[in-house]
C-alpha cells in the first residue's frame, strides 16, 4: 500500500496490547484445558486488533449496531477480548460443565451481545455501539445470510433507510469462503432491492489450509476471495504478520462501506500454528508446511521486537503486559472454580418452562392470553375492496382487471366464497392495519358504527414475503405486486391501503436461491423481534431441500420453549444466561440457542401428477424434526419426568431439603413475569397452595411438584413445541393460521403446506363468514361441523347428509387435498356412513381434539388416508401419536372398559421416489386410494399396505 499513514505511538501500543491479550488468552486456555478443542487463532492473531479497530471506526462513523457472524476459528478469543465475555463464564463451557440441567451447544457455537464504547480522537467524546455475535452451527458460512437478515430487519425497525446505523460484519475461513455455495448465494443478495443491507464487511482469516486440505486442492481460483469479484467488491489482501497493515486495511474497509454502501473484503493472509483443532496433528499430511511454521516466530514476538527497535517499548514492558493479562485470566479461573458462573437451580427455574408453570397457576385468564383471529364482517368487506381498487391513472393487465373484479365479489356478504389467494391478502392486510384506522371516504355509519376500531389487533405488524416468483405466485394466484402496462410502475396494493395508518407490507421476488434466502428470512424474523409477519415461499415445496441446513440447524434446533424469563435480551430473541447474570450475555435457553422466531415457510404441496420433483414438500422431514414424544402425552415422557425430578431435587437442596410457601414466593419474585409486585406474587403463592390442596404451612413434595408441572404441560403443550406444521385445506384456515402467528403470546416457526391445484378449485373455498368474529383456526375439522367448508355444497345446508353417529361404520382421518377427492367420491356415490375428519395442525399433535372426534363414533373403523407413499407424508408421525391418544385418553373416558381402537393405513405403498411421472398412473393410483378408503368391506389386518394395483 503506497503512502500508508504511519500509526502514532499510542496506536502502536494499542496494537501491542491487543496482540498480548490475544496471545495470552490462547496460551492460558491451552495450559488449563489441554484436552478441550478451542480452534485457536494462533498464526492470525492480528485479526483481533483489526476487528477492534474496525468496530471502533464504524462506531465513530455513526454505526450503532453491528451484527457479527463468524465460524469457530478464533471465536473464543473474539468473545472474550472484543465482546468482553467474562473468561470465567467461558471456562465453565470449555468442558460443558456450566450447568447440570441443560447445555445446548458447544462453547465455540454460542453467541453474545455487548454494549461497547470507543473514544473519538477528534472531539474527545465516545461512540457507543452494540456488537452482537450470532450463534452458529458447524456448517460453515450458513450464518452469513442469517446475519444479513437480522441487519435488514433492524434497519427496518429503526427506520434506518440510509443504512448507516446498522451493519453486518462477516468473518470467514479461506477454504469455506471459496468452497461453499451459500457464499455465492449470499453475495448475490448484496444489491437486490429486497435484500440489500447497505454493504457488508467481510474479513477472511486466511490460514492457507482447510482442515488438512491445501489451497491447490481446495479451489481453482488464485485467491480464496475471487468469488467476491462477481459483485465487484474491492478486495484488500494483507499480511497477518504486519498488524499495522491489518489495522490500516480494516480502516479502509470501514470507510468504503460508509461512503459507498457496498460490500468490501479484507483478506488477512497468515497461517495456522496448530492443527484444525488443538488435538489434531497437522504434520501427518502437511509436513513441509509445518516445518516452516515451527521455525516462524509468532506475530507478537515479531511486532514487540519491531517496537523495541523503534524505541517505542522496552522488553520489560512487554513482559509486564503479558503478566498482567495472564493474571486477569487467572483471577477469572479462580472465580470459575468457586462456582460463580455455574447455573443454580433458581437460575434454571427462571429460564425454563417450570418457572412458567408456577406463574401460570391461577392466571388462566391472563397468562397465555391470545387475541382472536376472526374479524368483523365490515372490516373484511372494507379491506377486500381496498386492496382491489387501483389508483387513478394505473393501467392494469386485462387479466388483472378480471381478477380484481372477481376478488371484490368475494367480500360482498357473509356467504361470498373466498379463495386461498384472497384469504392470504386479508390476513396480511388485517395484520398491517393499525387499530382505530379510519379509511378515507368511509363514515362510521357505512361499516363500523359500533366498532370504530374495526376489531383489529391491539398491535399492528409489518408483513414481509419473499421467494422465487412470490410477487405473482408460482401458480398465477397471488398478484401481490401489479405492474402498470403503460409505464411499468410497480404497485403493492397491500402496502397502500390507508396512508399513514398501516405498517409496511413488503413482497419481493428473490434470487434463484433457497439456502441464502431462507437463511436471510430466518435472520429477519429474529431481528424484527416479533414486530413482523415474516414469510418465505418455496417455488415448489420440495425446493426447500436446497435449504435443509437452515431448516435443520436454525429453524428446528435453534428454538427456545416459550418462556416468561425476565432477563430476555433487548434485541429480541435469546433467553437468559446460565449462572450469574452477565450483562449482554446471550446463551442457550431450553433448546440449542434460545432464539425465538415466528418465521412462516409456505411450501406448495399436493399430488397432481406433476412428477417426483413438484409433488411433495417432504412433509415427513419436518415432522421428524418436531420435538414432541410420540409415545407419551405432554408431561408424561420419561425425559420430562426426569427434568421435573432433577429441578425439584436441586431446588429442595438449595432450600434445606424441602420447599415451603415462602421459598416459592422467593422464586416467583426472582422470576418476575407478567404479574409483578410482592402482594400479587404472594397471592399467587397462596393460590398455588390452594390448588394443590395444601395447608399454608405445608411443604411441596416431589409428587405434588410433578403434578403441577404435568398439568401445566397438558394445558400449554404448544408453548413447548419447537415448531408448528399445518396443512390447511380451506382459505379460512390459512387466514386464521397466518393471523395466529402474531396473535398469540409466543413465537414459533410455522411450516404451512400450501395448495396448488386447490388454488383454483371452487370446492376449496370458504364462506366469508368463516373469517368473521368468533371464528378461529381449527386444528381438526370434523365432518359437517361449522368449520367444514363443504357443508354449504348440500342442497340445504341444514339437511342432515350423514347418518347418526351410532350408524357410522368408518372414520377416515386425512390431511391436505386428498380430502377433496374423498369428499367428491363419497358425495357422488351417496355414501352416508363414512366420516371424513381433516387433521389441519399435524404438529404439535392435537391428541385431545382428535380423540374427541373419534369417540363420537363408537365402534367405527378408524383409518388414516394419505396421497403420499407410506414412508412419506404424515403417517409415520400420526400413527404412534394416535395409538397413544387412543390408549391413554379413550381408556380414561371409557373407564378402561373398551379395547383401544387401532388406526390403519390407506395410501400409496412405500417408495423411494415421491411420485410417478405418468399422469395416467397417478390418476389410477389416486382412484385406488379413494376406492379402498370408501369400499364397503375393508379388511384391516396388520400393517400391510391396503393398495392393490393391477396395472
Amino acid at each position: 500500500m503506497e503512502d500508508r499513514q504511519q500509526p502514532t505511538r499510542q496506536q502502536q501500543l494499542a496494537i501491542l496490547r491487543g496482540l498480548v491479550d490475544a496471545d495470552a488468552f490462547e496460551k492460558f486456555l491451552a495450559s488449563k484445558f489441554p484436552a478441550s478443542k478451542r480452534f485457536g487463532v494462533e498464526g492470525c492473531e492480528a485479526v483481533l486488533v483489526g476487528l477492534d479497530t474496525l468496530v471502533a471506526r464504524c462506531a465513530q462513523q455513526g454505526v450503532r449496531r453491528i451484527e457479527l457472524g463468524m465460524p469457530h476459528r478464533g471465536r473464543l478469543n473474539v468473545l472474550c477480548n472484543i465482546l468482553k465475555k467474562p473468561p470465567g463464564a467461558l471456562y465453565g463451557e470449555m468442558e460443558g460443565g456450566q450447568s447440570e440441567f441443560h447445555v445446548g451447544d458447544v462453547k465455540y457455537h454460542l453467541g453474545q451481545s455487548a454494549s461497547l464504547e470507543y473514544a473519538n480522537e477528534e472531539d474527545g467524546g465516545t461512540s457507543p455501539v452494540r456488537l452482537s455475535i450470532a450463534p452458529n452451527p458447524s456448517h460453515l458460512e450458513f450464518i452469513g445470510p442469517v446475519v444479513l437478515g437480522m441487519v435488514r430487519a433492524e434497519q427496518t425497525r429503526l427506520q434506518d433507510t440510509a443504512r448507516e446505523k446498522v451493519m453486518g460484519l462477516l468473518i470467514h475461513g479461506d477454504a469455506a469462503f471459496a468452497g461453499l455455495g451459500v457464499v455465492a448465494e449470499t453475495l448475490q443478495l448484496a444489491d437486490t432491492p429486497g435484500f440489500t443491507t447497505g454493504g457488508t464487511i467481510h474479513v477472511i482469516i486466511n490460514n492457507q489450509v482447510g482442515f488438512t486440505t491445501a489451497p491447490a486442492d481446495g479451489r481453482s481460483s488464485p485467491h480464496c476471495t475471487d468469488i467476491a469479484k462477481t459483485i465487484g467488491a474491492p478486495i484488500l489482501h494483507v499480511n497477518a504478520d504486519d498488524p499495522e497493515a491489518v489495522v490500516a486495511a480494516c480502516c479502509i474497509a470501514a470507510d468504503w462501506r460508509a461512503e459507498h454502501k457496498q460490500d468490501v473484503v479484507v483478506d488477512i493472509v497468515g497461517y495456522r500454528r496448530y492443527g484444525h483443532n488443538e488435538l489434531d496433528d497437522p504434520t501427518i499430511t502437511l509436513p513441509l508446511s509445518y516445518q516452516a511454521v515451527a521455525r516462524h516466530p509468532p506475530v507478537l514476538q515479531h511486532y514487540a521486537s519491531k517496537l523495541h527497535q523503534l524505541g517505542v517499548v522496552q522488553t520489560s514492558e512487554v513482559h509486564a503486559l503479558q503478566a498482567q493479562a495472564t493474571k486477569q485470566y487467572e483471577q477469572e479461573f479462580e472465580a470459575f472454580q468457586s462456582g460463580k458462573y455455574k447455573e443454580s437451580a433458581q437460575n434454571w427455574l427462571q429460564s425454563s418452562w417450570q418457572g412458567d408453570a408456577l406463574q401460570a397457576v391461577g392466571q388462566a385468564g391472563v397468562w397465555g392470553r391470545q387475541e382472536p383471529t376472526g374479524l368483523p364482517l365490515p372490516t373484511l368487506a372494507w379491506l377486500g375492496n381496498a386492496v382491489c381498487n387501483l389508483p387513478t391513472g394505473f393501467t392494469p393487465h386485462q387479466h388483472i382487471e378480471k381478477l380484481l373484479q372477481k376478488r371484490r365479489q368475494m367480500c360482498q356478504h357473509e356467504s361470498s366464497r373466498v379463495d386461498f389467494a384472497m384469504a392470504e391478502a386479508l390476513a396480511f392486510g388485517t395484520l398491517a392495519l393499525r387499530r382505530g384506522v379510519r379509511p378515507t371516504g368511509v363514515t362510521p355509519s357505512d361499516y363500523f358504527s359500533t366498532d370504530p376500531s374495526l376489531g383489529l389487533n391491539r398491535g399492528h405488524y409489518a408483513v414481509r414475503l419473499s421467494g422465487q416468483d412470490s410477487e405473482r405466485g408460482t401458480f398465477n394466484q397471488r398478484h401481490a405486486a401489479l405492474y402498470d402496462q403503460t409505464t411499468g410502475k410497480r404497485l403493492v396494493r397491500l402496502n397502500n391501503m390507508v396512508e399513514g395508518q398501516q405498517e409496511p407490507v413488503e413482497v419481493w421476488n428473490s434470487p434463484l436461491s433457497e439456502a441464502a434466502v431462507l437463511g436471510f428470512e430466518y435472520g429477519y424474523s429474529l431481528g424484527c423481534a416479533g414486530t413482523s409477519l415474516v414469510c418465505w415461499e418455496a417455488q415448489f415445496g420440495d425446493f426447500a431441500n436446497n435449504a435443509q441446513v437452515i431448516i435443520d440447524q436454525f429453524i428446528a434446533a435453534g428454538e427456545v420453549a416459550a418462556s416468561t424469563c425476565a432477563n430476555q435480551q433487548e434485541n429480541g430473541g435469546s433467553a437468559c444466561s446460565a449462572g450469574t447474570e452477565l450483562p449482554g450475555l446471550q446463551c442457550v435457553g431450553e433448546e440449542r440457542w434460545g432464539q425465538q422466531s415466528g418465521l412462516v415457510l409456505l411450501l406448495p404441496h399436493g399430488y397432481d401428477g406433476a412428477g417426483p420433483d413438484h409433488s411433495s414438500a417432504r412433509l415427513e422431514r419436518f415432522l421428524s424434526l418436531c420435538n414432541d414424544d410420540a409415545d407419551h402425552l405432554p408431561g408424561h415422557s420419561p425425559a420430562q419426568r426426569r427434568q421435573m425430578s432433577a429441578t425439584f431435587t436441586a431446588l429442595a437442596k438449595e432450600h434445606g431439603g424441602r420447599i415451603n410457601m415462602q421459598q416459592v414466593l422467593t422464586m416467583l419474585e426472582a422470576a418476575g413475569g407478567e404479574r409483578g409486585g410482592a402482594w400479587e406474587q404472594g397471592e399467587l403463592a397462596e393460590t398455588l397452595w390452594a390448588e394443590m390442596g395444601l395447608e399454608p404451612d405445608a411443604h411441596i413434595t416431589q409428587d405434588i411438584w410433578q403434578q403441577v408441572m404435568v398439568q401445566h404441560m397438558r394445558r400449554h403443550a404448544e408453548r413447548l413445541a419447537n415448531m408448528f406444521v399445518v396443512n390447511a385445506t380451506t382459505p379460512a384456515q390459512m387466514f386464521h393460521a397466518l393471523r395466529r402467528q402474531l396473535n398469540r403470546p409466543f413465537q414459533k416457526p410455522l411450516v404451512l403446506l400450501t395448495p396448488k391445484y386447490l388454488l383454483h378449485h371452487r370446492p376449496a373455498t370458504s364462506a366469508l363468514q368463516d373469517f368473521t368474529t368468533g371464528t378461529f383456526f381449527n386444528r381438526v375439522i370434523d365432518d359437517g361441523k361449522a368449520s367444514d367448508n363443504t357443508r354449504a355444497m348440500r342442497k340445504k345446508a341444514e339437511d342432515p347428509w350423514l347418518l347418526p353417529a351410532d350408524q357410522t361404520r368408518r372414520v377416515i382421518l386425512c390431511s391436505g387435498q386428498i380430502f377433496y377427492a374423498l369428499s367428491r367420491a363419497r358425495r357422488s356415490r351417496q355414501i352416508r356412513d363414512i366420516i371424513l375428519v381433516r387433521l389441519e395442525q399435524i404438529a404439535p399433535f392435537p391428541h385431545d381434539l382428535v380423540t374427541q372426534v373419534v369417540m363420537q363414533y363408537a365402534g367405527a373403523q378408524v383409518i388414516w388416508c394419505q396421497e403420499e407413499p407410506k414412508n412419506m407424508g404424515a403417517w409415520r408421525y400420526v400413527k404412534p401419536r394416535m395409538d397413544t391418544a387412543m390408549r391413554e385418553l379413550m381408556a380414561v373416558s371409557q373407564e378402561g372398559t373398551a379395547e383401544p381402537l387401532r388406526i390403519r393405513y390407506v395410501g400409496r405403498p412405500a417408495a423411494a421416489s415421491p411420485a410417478t411421472a405418468s399422469l395416467a398412473i397417478h390418476r389410477q393410483e389416486t382412484d385406488e386410494i379413494v376406492n379402498t378408503a370408501l369400499s364397503d368391506s375393508l379388511v384391516l389386518t396388520g400393517e400391510e399396505e391396503l393398495m392393490r394395483f393391477e396395472l
